[in-house]
């Protein structure tokens, strides 16, 4: 008994997570602000009757990594605005000049993950929009405004403020 009561102490202790780096109540504002901004994205599209969850899921993504990692360069606004604008440029662009194949979301995917590199505005969840303006084949440039546009402007309102609010809490001592 005591030695399997041994090793599960010994696995508990390797697969225990680490340190939480945020106080409880940054824990609950950082669940409270992703739970808000993923349901003011959900609600401004559905009032603009513009409701496709696949092209929303990038945004959900960018959503959770801005209140998770808030010091992060890639979840900084120009960083996310940057990001957002090459990869739907690039997505419909690809959209306009080539009939849909596998070869065109791969190209579309290395393209945007080159160029985010060389302009230092990497974002991964960007990454995934033209893999979905190619896969949906959506060749309507207003979406560029109406849901894309709309939804980078609500992911910046939310750094903007999530920033703001969580300066006024000292960090976590390890």
């Amino acid at each position: 008994m005591n030695k399997l009561k041994n090793w599960c102490h010994k696995l508990y202790e390797v697969l225990k997570p680490p340190p939480a780096q945020f106080s409880l109540t940054q824990q609950f504002i950082i669940t409270l602000g992703t739970t808000i901004t993923i349901c003011l994205l959900s609600l401004v599209n559905h009032l603009l009757d513009k409701v496709n969850l696949l092209l929303l899921s990038p945004f959900i993504a960018s959503a959770l990594m801005i209140f998770i990692m808030p010091s992060k360069i890639m979840t900084s606004a120009s960083v996310i605005f940057q990001s957002y604008l090459l990869c739907s440029l690039i997505g419909f662009a690809f959209v306009y000049v080539f009939d849909y194949a596998q070869w065109v979301m791969i190209a579309a995917f290395v393209i945007s993950f080159f160029l985010m590199l060389i302009l230092e505005c990497l974002h991964p969840p960007a990454i995934m929009l033209p893999i979905m303006i190619i896969s949906e084949s959506l060749r309507d440039y207003t979406l560029a405004f109406d849901p894309i546009g709309i939804d980078v402007l609500i992911l910046l309102v939310a750094v903007y403020f999530f920033n703001k609010t969580l300066k006024t809490f000292p960090p976590v001592k390890k």
